[in-house]
């Protein structure tokens, strides 16, 4: 293990996961096998019906806890706030349950995010693997590329949720918001830039591997929905304005003013194009 700064704090991995029996395994070996080992790792059950939790629990390795909801609401957001509440750790890292850390991942992200103690949040490039075609996306690196991609209309991926190594105190103060089924994490990277609290730092090398699946998020009916409703969210607070509480409202405000809808289903046309094109690539 390597750490050029000399202490070790420890590292928090959040995991969340529903119904991911055929993946689950895999993603938590490759925490438990990191070569930075002050880590635990918090698995969060979102009512799986599947074997998930049983696999989870015969993993044997007394730095994982798992938490199983019980009355907590379904959905991302909710579950990753109580493993961030969870969390002992002064660092918290995001995993997916279906994807793979390099065994230095961890290690790597801290040293830079210890550079800027409580303020840098670190993600790096990923390995992305679809229908058996694999290939790497490279993130920018410093902070003044990455928040670019917070302000533009399109390629707006400049740091991979999946990915991120941050300070606790940032996501505690900061939580994601349950109103949001999908881009809940791009929600909460958007509100973090915002309040100014925090650096974004990208490790060049793809140190995630992200497992696009055929019925994986991105080919959700709602998805599109959700992504112009995340974009109207922002415009509303970049303009001082009550952002919409939840898809629903947005989209009867849709129904009732024309141009408005014009220039957001027009919007969400074109998302929905590009993402045609990119998965016959």
């Amino acid at each position: 293990m390597i750490n050029i700064y000399g202490n070790c704090p420890l590292v928090s991995v959040i995991m969340c996961m529903f119904n991911e029996e055929k993946y689950v395994g895999d993603a938590i070996e490759s925490i438990i096998n990191q070569t930075y080992e002050n880590i635990e790792l918090i698995v969060v059950d979102d009512y799986s019906t599947d074997r998930s939790v049983e696999i989870c629990k015969h993993i044997n390795d007394d730095r994982i806890r798992v938490y199983s909801k019980t009355n907590e609401p379904q959905g991302a957001a909710c579950s990753r706030n109580i493993a961030i509440r969870m969390a002992r750790g002064e660092y918290v890292a995001i995993h997916d349950a279906d994807d793979y850390s390099e065994p230095t991942r961890i290690e790597k992200q801290l040293n830079k995010a210890l550079e800027l103690p409580g303020r840098r949040i670190v993600g790096c490039s990923i390995r992305c693997i679809e229908a058996g075609r694999e290939w790497t996306w490279n993130m920018p690196e410093g902070n003044c590329e990455i928040v670019k991609g917070f302000k533009r209309i399109f390629n707006r991926t400049v740091i991979v949720a999946g990915t991120i190594l941050a300070p606790k105190e940032i996501l505690l103060d900061i939580p994601y918001r349950s109103q949001f089924k999908y881009f809940e994490d791009w929600d909460l990277l958007l509100r973090i830039f915002e309040t100014g609290r925090a650096e974004f730092y990208n490790y060049q090398e793809p140190l995630y591997t992200y497992y696009i699946r055929p019925k994986g998020v991105l080919y959700k009916p709602e998805w599109s929905n959700y992504n112009i409703y995340d974009r109207n969210c922002q415009e509303k607070r970049k303009k001082g304005l009550d952002e919409f509480r939840t898809l629903e409202e947005f989209l009867r405000y849709l129904k009732k003013q024309p141009l408005a809808r014009l220039k957001w289903l027009w919007l969400k046309k074109l998302i929905e194009l590009r993402l045609r094109i990119r998965s016959k690539k």
